[in-house]
């Protein structure tokens, strides 16, 4: 049973904050059916999705990538912002508030947030591996739910604009949340293990001014150096947090 008054405490620094950013990983999503990726029924609880995401093993060879593609993209056209998202969301008609995020879903933009930074990139748009055209993912959704590899007419492969394992994170969104976190007075680091570098080093970027506040399930190794810390699921604490 979550303390409410841990849950007190955080509606108390939500209220006394001007500045508000929010660090969201795959465990805010997991309550809207999306799979995290190293919990014990996760993605990679599955052998042959150990490399799927890794750049080398897609460049190598793409298919194994679409193949999953198929099955995980309808997980993600079904999925719906929970209760987290949606409080998020609303917390923007009092406060300013940026979400920084390092899920490749659009849970957040679809729950109505305005300021979202997505450090590990989004599947809203494709670009081919060969001559770099830039097409909206939806357009081919059609091979992807075939299971099929999506290519470009020079030959190359598209893929989306998420981030691998292997390539760097997109330089606009890690600069900008990098200083909406300087310049916040509370961060609240929301379903993240902060296990994932280089996302995993945000939090070191706010100011001593700054609170911290960690909402996980599972203890994170920054859970000594914050002011508040909060396990459970992350719908039923940040529901109505103002």
């Amino acid at each position: 049973m979550i303390n409410q008054e841990l849950i007190q405490e955080f509606k108390g620094y939500i209220n006394q904050s001007r500045r508000i950013v929010f660090l969201t990983g795959a465990g805010i999503s997991t309550e809207s059916g999306i799979p995290d990726f190293r919990s014990a029924d996760g993605l990679y609880s599955n052998p042959k999705n150990i490399n799927i995401f890794d750049i080398s093993a897609f460049l190598a060879d793409p298919k194994p990538f679409y193949q999953f593609s198929a099955e995980f993209l309808e997980v993600m056209e079904n999925s719906l912002p929970n209760p987290a998202h949606l409080a998020i969301a609303r917390l923007q008609e009092t406060h300013l508030v940026t979400v920084v995020t390092q899920n490749i879903d659009d849970l957040h933009q679809r729950a109505g947030s305005r300021t979202v930074w997505c450090v590990h990139g989004n599947l809203e748009f494709s670009r081919c591996v060969k001559c770099g055209h830039r097409i909206a993912t939806q357009e081919i959704y059609p091979v992807i739910r075939k299971g099929e590899i999506p290519y470009h007419s020079c030959g190359g492969v598209y893929k989306p604009e998420v981030t691998f394992f292997g390539e760097s994170l997109p330089e606009e969104d890690w600069l900008y949340s990098q200083k909406a976190i300087e310049e916040a007075d509370l961060l609240c680091v929301v379903g993240s293990s902060l296990a994932v570098y280089p996302a995993a080093a945000l939090p070191g970027y706010r100011s001593r001014k700054c609170r911290l506040v960690i909402i996980n399930r599972e203890p994170t190794p920054l859970d000594t150096e914050a002011d508040l810390v909060i396990h459970g699921d992350a719908g039923k604490i940040l529901s109505n947090p103002a």
